[in-house]
């Protein structure tokens, strides 16, 4: 028996679907806010020595911050972004003398504002011997991610969808109201951890609500969808950093609108496939029966007296480890997740080393998202998730890797071509992303869906906690291969990605598996040769749903 029958009766995508679908849609624009922000707050602009950095001067100075014109020593390395150098000027030259001990670690800083008033790095000074802080306050919120995905997972199937996203929602919105009053680092960074751990529960909470919402003909578009929103909130975080430049005002305004999905405690209801798999059938009904009146349908009343989807027996998510094809199909997907969160994000982070305008940079990124999503709905539709997933990422793969190519054989004239490899990395990691949102979601049954997916996720944000590492590998590596080393990783990994799954079976035109036997049954149709048979019969079961009578039971 199947869930996916009532739709036949309430309709795939009805007015009152929309409705809710929104309500979960448009908290992810402030997800995806959340997630970048570090992009802009934690930027370190350039940045030399202060002037005023030493306050004796031993040799009678005159002292002044050293810059590349006016240095002209032997055998003398000189930091001109984290020492300050005794200097004696004649008439003539400005002639540098280096003397023992005289070499000063610098206490102020100057920075370029040509991009930035202030951000929280500039504020804390950040920079030289803290300038790993940035990097730690990165991971700080992907570890946050990583904890909210796994845990909001585990509490949204034992206590509710809605009651997991309301906690997500307090959360993403009245500590990040906090941050901007914040200067204490240990307190900045336990902050930006608990707004990863809410972004964790959001996401993964709602894009869960919004696949059990609708019927198997909308569930693409409910999937992609469901992207898009985040791709608006990357645009306009672009947008509001670009006028707004100082990081307090540009936190609170992006923060704020965020109060207003408190009120979803009155407007969202909880998902009625979570309630009849807890054997709460009489609440599903009325959800339902609210849902065919505002869609002008109509569903037959107690409907779920005689047919229950599953018993309210509690199926733990390490059952699956009694099946060992299920656990390998397990452990491909964690590492799809991992691999392509890690270049999605990491090509996003990478907007700020990148030539030219920040704020274009990152705004181009982000349309980039957009077009790989679009792409998602026109090629699902008609080859399915599974190879769309393996050619978007190797797609992904081989322009990372292609971005070493510029770099290392045609000189600083070709360097445009990174940009454009950058791109299309982009383009394909966002629709990988997407689809495998959408593939995970179908693949996993209902009683451990969102058990599941926060473990797919947990270790996405495992990936995510990686990306900012890899991506500062520029200012540790020196060179070429310092230039390249971040995308010949990102470009391996995604590879390795698509060659793995293969093995995963196909889960188009499919209903959503309930339990646990379902579940193995995916596995027994995974021979290329009979996937279109299986799809044939999909559509025409749900052809025969839509024919039958109230007098014949949609769940046979």
């Amino acid at each position: 028996m199947h869930y996916d029958g009532v739709f036949s009766y309430i309709g795939q995508f009805g007015r009152y679907q929309k409705f809710v679908y929104l309500l979960i849609c448009v908290p992810q624009i402030f997800s995806a806010i959340q997630t970048l922000l570090s992009v802009f707050i934690l930027h370190i602009p350039k940045h030399r020595c202060h002037p005023d950095s030493i306050i004796s001067k031993p040799l009678g100075g005159p002292y002044q911050v050293p810059t590349i014109d006016n240095i002209k020593p032997n055998n003398v390395t000189v930091h001109l972004q984290c020492e300050i150098l005794n200097m004696r000027q004649n008439s003539t030259e400005i002639e540098v003398k280096v003397l023992q001990n005289m070499i000063y670690r610098c206490s102020k800083w100057e920075y370029d504002r040509t991009y930035f008033e202030m951000t929280y790095a500039m504020e804390n000074n950040l920079v030289c011997e803290r300038k790993t802080d940035t990097t730690l306050v990165m991971v700080l919120f992907m570890a946050g991610f990583t904890a909210g995905s796994l845990l909001t997972g585990i509490m949204s199937d034992a206590f509710g969808r809605k009651k997991t996203l309301m906690t997500s929602i307090v959360l993403i919105s009245i500590p990040n109201i906090i941050l901007s009053f914040v200067s204490n680092f240990v307190v900045f960074g336990t902050l930006r951890f608990i707004s990863g751990f809410a972004v964790g529960g959001l996401l993964g909470t709602g894009y869960v609500i919004g696949v059990e919402l609708v019927g198997p003909e909308k569930r693409i578009w409910a999937g992609i969808i469901f992207e898009f929103f985040w791709a608006a909130g990357e645009m306009l975080l672009a947008l509001a950093a670009y006028y707004i430049r100082n990081w307090k005002y540009l936190n609170l305004v992006v923060t704020i609108p965020s109060l207003i999905f408190l009120s979803y405690i009155w407007l969202l209801p909880e998902s009625p496939r979570w309630l009849l798999v807890k054997g709460r059938a009489k609440e599903a009904e009325e959800i339902l029966q609210k849902t065919a009146k505002y869609n002008k349908t109509s569903l037959p009343h107690n409907l779920f007296e005689k047919h229950y989807l599953e018993s309210n027996q509690t199926v733990h998510i390490w059952t699956i480890c009694r099946y060992p094809k299920l656990v390998l199909e397990c452990l491909v997907i964690i590492y799809d997740w991992m691999m392509t969160s890690m270049v999605f994000y990491g090509l996003g982070m990478n907007a700020g080393n990148l030539a030219g305008s920040i704020y274009l940079n990152f705004f181009m990124q982000s349309f980039a998202e957009v077009i790989g999503f679009a792409g998602c709905i026109a090629f699902l539709h008609k080859f399915g998730r599974k190879p769309v997933f393996i050619v978007s990422i190797e797609i992904s793969g081989i322009a990372c890797l292609a971005t070493f190519i510029p770099v290392v054989y045609l000189g600083p004239d070709y360097q445009w071509l990174t940009l454009v490899f950058a791109t299309i990395g982009k383009i394909g990691a966002s629709c990988a992303f997407a689809v495998l949102f959408l593939y995970s979601g179908e693949i996993f049954p209902t009683v451990i869906r969102n058990s599941a997916l926060g473990i797919g996720t947990f270790f996405a944000r495992a990936g995510g906690m990686a990306a900012p590492y890899i991506v500062n590998m520029v200012m540790h590596v020196e060179g070429d291969l310092g230039k390249t080393l971040p995308m010949v990783i990102f470009g391996v990994s995604s590879v390795i990605a698509g060659l793995l799954s293969f093995y995963l079976p196909e889960t188009r035109h499919k209903d959503l598996p309930e339990s646990i036997e379902d579940w193995l049954s995916y596995t027994k149709n995974t021979d290329i040769s009979r996937n279109k048979q299986i799809e044939t019969e999909s559509l025409q079961k749900i052809q025969e749903l839509r024919a039958e009578t109230s007098e014949r039971d949609p769940f046979i």
